[in-house]
């Protein structure tokens, strides 16, 4: 059982060796937002992670309370422009957690300059019957915290 376990670590270990040497030798292009970064709201006022994934799906964790909304997910598109844009969802929930009082979309505009990129974001939040609670737009800053 023990030789077992260590060999699948081994494998494992191997694999991602591999998937490490491979990622080295094929870095994303310098313009390419795929990848993991960690993007700074309105000057500061929130932070979080955001991954840009090959598929045009996109994760972004904000540093929110959970009743807020701070997990967000959904998909991005390169625009002719040069720039990225994503639509994310979430939802907000009661001061204890429990049930469900709403939903939020973030919309997302970025042009990436290397290591980082800049842009505009609004954020709508929703009650379940799909009335506006809650509105803000702002700017972001991001810097590459991951390569792919």
């Amino acid at each position: 059982m023990t030789r077992r376990i260590l060999g699948v670590a081994a494998a494992g270990a191997l694999a991602l060796g591999g998937l490490s040497a491979q990622a080295a030798e094929n870095p994303p292009a310098a313009k390419s937002i795929v990848g993991t970064w960690l993007a700074s709201y309105d000057g500061g006022t929130h932070i979080g992670y955001i991954q840009w994934q090959k598929g045009g799906t996109v994760l972004n964790e904000m540093d929110f309370a959970p009743k807020t909304g701070n997990i967000l997910i959904g998909d991005w598109t390169a625009n002719n422009d040069g720039t990225d844009t994503f639509t994310v969802f979430g939802w907000t929930y009661d001061d204890k957690g429990k049930s469900r009082t709403g939903y939020f979309t973030k919309t997302e505009t970025d042009t990436v300059s290397g290591t980082t990129y800049g842009g505009n974001f609004e954020v709508t939040y929703y009650d379940l019957s799909g009335n506006i609670t809650f509105q803000h737009s702002g700017s972001l800053t991001a810097t590459r915290v991951s390569a792919q």
